[in-house]
């Protein structure tokens, strides 16, 4: 017979007392787990528990549409089939990579090419076919389970309908970068296309619309189960651009093949009508896909098609600084409209000669700016000092942005006391060789085309500077214009409206007068004036080439800016380029004069 002990009993109670104590403590801890997934972190577990049975497909919003100033299309979005690679993924497979290839057509040299040009992001894709056909889509979707990180999607894409004719001033796009998507990772997602030039750089936050996409559930799996519902993307909004497209392909067609910029303003708001620099580039080939032959042949030509020359390079503008010279010299008294010289095609200062471009003989202030000629400017800017030519060119806008809306844009250099001692502190005096090469826009006078383009205007517009802006009106996806550009005063010249009009009389015989410089843009029933250039600047290479005119010089419309880098005389290789856009925004057809050796 068992017999169980008082030292028994008590061991058995002090075993069951641990046992429910631990049965305790279970219950205890499972409870307050419980407590804590039901009460204390319920919501955050629900919504997660929807985060991982939904997914939101999302949609890119269209960008936004680009038109010219009279409603035409010079940059919009259209719904294509984008085939999208993880690069990662892909080269893992040799054998999925050489029948993506063969899919697309493309070799593996170009296709590599792209994912390393355009990859910016570790693990995002990379588009690398933008327009993909059906058949394309088709053969993809067979094989999808041999293509490892390959995708294809309905995507928006940029379309450029007029190629490289806006191609400057619209700029282009490419897949954002990691240092970018840092800044916006509120409006972009890996992946993601970015303004990186012009317009579209300038206005990206306007031209960006707000992704949607198709709320959806999914099992266990991943597998789709039924559509929750659509949120609608909203496509970014509609700028209207100051350009007129008629006017900037006149001065494309008439630049094709040459190295150049041309610039047109109207003189009385600022707005930019037309804005070209040769050579160019299709900004088409960026969202498409860049391939090796496409970077190789804008990355070696030379002359540098991604420059825009309008803004970005600065060149000295030679001759057609001449009117900044004579609206000084006639304002400081130096000068007057019935001040004269003889040119005897030389000019001495101390014992070394200046060289006029021609022997032009006795000359009075209309006809040394008709001529052109560099004694009668010479003999000016010796008189006036850099102090005070340096102080009107300021005032013409020269040596300053000129603050219009595109990225890039260079300030040029109008030389000063101070710029002086700042860049050539060894010799910080300045010297009267200096202020007489200055007076003819040569040494160290720099300008931008758009800013010559802007001297024409301040000269059409009586002395006002207005700032030159590009975008003219935006709006809304339904059509209404929520913003409206206004015409900002950049400044004033310090010149008389009698000055001014000696000026614009001497530019007129520039057109008109016997032995005038600018016969190329004598247009019949359009009052024209003009001032030529050829600016040196390397021994033995040929002059650059500037023409800058206005019209009609009675209720002026239009200025204009024609450079070609390393052109030659500027009425026989500029002029025509002028003439080409102001037949084209005047509609007048008529056969041009011959002009003759001009500067």
């Amino acid at each position: 017979m068992l017999v169980i002990t008082p030292q028994d009993r008590k061991l058995q109670r002090a075993r069951a007392q641990r046992f429910a104590i631990c049965i305790w403590v279970v219950f205890i801890v499972l409870f307050a787990r419980l407590w804590q997934l039901q009460i204390a972190q319920g919501d955050a577990l629900l919504r997660q528990s929807e985060t991982n049975r939904r997914r939101l497909l999302r949609v890119r919003a269209p960008r936004g549409v680009i038109l010219d100033r009279k409603n035409r299309t010079v940059a919009t979005s259209r719904p294509r089939f984008v085939v999208s690679v993880i690069p990662e993924r892909i080269q893992e497979s040799p054998e999925a990579l050489a029948r993506l290839c063969d899919i697309l057509q493309t070799s593996r040299e170009d296709l590599r090419a792209i994912i390393n040009r355009n990859q910016s992001i570790k693990g995002a894709p990379v588009r690398v076919e933008a327009n993909a056909t059906p058949e394309t889509v088709a053969m993809i979707e067979e094989q999808k389970f041999l293509l490892p990180g390959v995708s294809v999607e309905l995507d928006q894409v940029r379309y450029y309908p007029d190629g490289s004719l806006f191609a400057h001033v619209l700029g282009y796009l490419r897949e954002i970068d990691k240092d970018e998507l840092e800044q916006r990772k509120d409006m972009y997602r890996p992946g993601d296309f970015i303004g990186k030039s012009g317009i579209e750089r300038q206005y990206d936050g306007k031209l960006h619309g707000t992704d949607g996409g198709k709320l959806i559930e999914v099992d266990a799996h991943g597998r789709r189960t039924r559509l929750l519902g659509d949120q609608d993307s909203m496509p970014g909004a509609t700028l209207v651009l100051s350009l007129d497209k008629k006017v900037q392909k006149a001065a494309a067609d008439a630049l094709d093949g040459k190295v150049g910029a041309a610039v047109a303003l109207n003189p009385r708001t600022g707005e930019v009508l037309a804005m070209v620099s040769k050579p160019d580039f299709d900004p088409n080939v960026f969202v498409k896909g860049l391939k090796s032959s496409d970077w190789a042949g804008i990355t070696g030509n030379k002359h540098h098609p991604l420059q825009n020359r309008c803004i970005s390079n600065k060149y000295p503008p030679g001759s057609t600084f001449k009117v900044v010279t004579a609206a000084a010299g006639l304002t400081h008294g130096v000068i007057t409209t019935h001040s004269s010289a003889n040119c005897p095609g030389i000019f001495y200062l101390g014992r070394h000669p200046w060289r006029c471009w021609s022997r032009h003989g006795g000359v009075n202030f209309y006809t040394a700016i008709s001529r052109s000629c560099d004694v009668f400017f010479y003999r000016t800017g010796l008189r006036l000092g850099m102090d005070h030519l340096s102080d009107m060119a300021l005032a013409f806008g020269l040596g300053n942005k000129t603050g219009v809306d595109l990225p890039n844009e260079r300030s040029g250099c109008i030389p000063t006391r101070e710029w002086k001692k700042r860049v050539n502190p060894r010799d910080p005096d300045w010297h009267a060789y200096e202020s007489i090469n200055s007076a003819i826009g040569q040494g160290d006078v720099e300008t931008t085309p758009l800013q010559m383009a802007l001297v024409a205007a301040v000269i059409a517009n009586n002395g006002k500077a207005m700032r030159p802006h590009m975008l003219k009106e935006i709006r809304d996806r339904t059509g209404k214009v929520i913003a409206t550009f206004k015409p900002g005063l950049l400044r004033k010249a310090p010149v008389s409206q009698e000055d001014i009009a000696s000026i614009k009389k001497g530019m007129r015989e520039t057109v008109i007068g016997a032995r005038g410089t600018g016969h190329v843009v004598n247009l019949p029933g359009i009052t024209v004036a003009a001032k030529t250039g050829s600016a040196q600047h390397h021994r033995g290479r040929r002059t650059h080439a500037w023409f800058i005119c206005f019209a009609p010089v009675e209720n002026p419309q239009i200025a204009i800016c024609v450079f070609r880098e390393e052109g030659g005389h500027g009425g026989s290789e500029s002029g025509p380029v002028a003439r080409a856009m102001l037949e084209e925004y005047f509609h007048v057809r008529a056969q041009a004069q011959r002009s003759g050796r001009t500067d």
